[in-house]
């Protein structure tokens, strides 16, 4: 090849280097959003097939109007939708739970002698696993974000902006894991702008959780206020468990 066939070649092959990095360039966006997409939907699955999952969680309310945290740690069960229970060790012996009927919110802590019953559907912005996970493509727009680790794990993190107005968060993010598609880590922030971060360790599914880990029973002397009232209707008479 002489050296003017060289020179002319030159241009020729630097153009289609350039073509590949720009084809692969742009493809990265779509291979990435298409293995969100699928992680999103074996993450999907599990929650659709209503495996029982438990776990150990770590809490964070923060309110950013007041720049106040507050933390608090429990273990948490799960079987489908409207059906998980957050029993917390800190502060000790607080509980919100739902039977799958009703929302139970007993809070030891700072209201004692009371448990209040809600109707299932108030338990919608704590059931962040069924919300987030039940239709997520149609439901949501998703936006892949950089991935973390999570207690030396690496996540797949993921933003979920709803597509309907009446869901009980404005934004949400998952940290899922890409091997086992189990989420580690949940934030959502509320319309109020409280942000609610849970995080999960030890987690285990397909467990047979122990008898009544997702029913609530009235503490003896605890009144129950049946907080129906809150919604429009006149709630009956309060009652207590002797």
């Amino acid at each position: 090849m002489t050296p003017h066939a060289a020179h002319g070649r030159a241009p020729t092959v630097a153009r289609v280097v350039v073509a590949a990095v720009l084809v692969c360039t742009a493809s990265t966006p779509a291979l990435a959003q298409t293995s969100t997409d699928s992680l999103l939907d074996r993450a999907a699955r599990s929650i659709a097939a209503a495996r029982p999952i438990s776990a150990s969680f770590e809490q964070t309310l923060t309110n950013p109007d007041i720049r106040e945290t507050k933390t608090s740690r429990g273990n948490f069960a799960q079987q489908g939708p409207a059906r998980f229970a957050f029993r917390f060790t800190s502060p000790d012996g607080d509980a919100i739970i739902a039977d799958g009927t009703s929302l139970w919110v007993y809070l030891p802590s700072s209201a004692r002698g009371q448990a209040l019953k809600l109707p299932i559907a108030q338990g919608a912005q704590l059931d962040l696993l069924t919300q987030l996970l039940t239709a997520p493509r149609a439901s949501y727009t998703i936006t892949p974000l950089p991935a973390a680790e999570i207690d030396g794990r690496p996540t797949t993190v993921v933003r979920l902006t709803p597509r309907l107005l009446d869901t009980p968060f404005t934004r949400a993010t998952l940290w899922i894991d890409p091997v086992e598609a189990l989420v580690r880590q949940i934030e959502a922030v509320e319309p109020s702008g409280l942000i609610r971060r849970i995080r999960f360790r030890d987690i285990r599914t397909d467990v047979e959780l122990p008898r009544g880990a997702l029913n609530f029973v009235v503490p003896p002397n605890v009144k129950v206020i049946d907080a129906s009232g809150l919604l429009g209707r006149t709630p009956p008479l309060e009652r207590v468990r002797k």
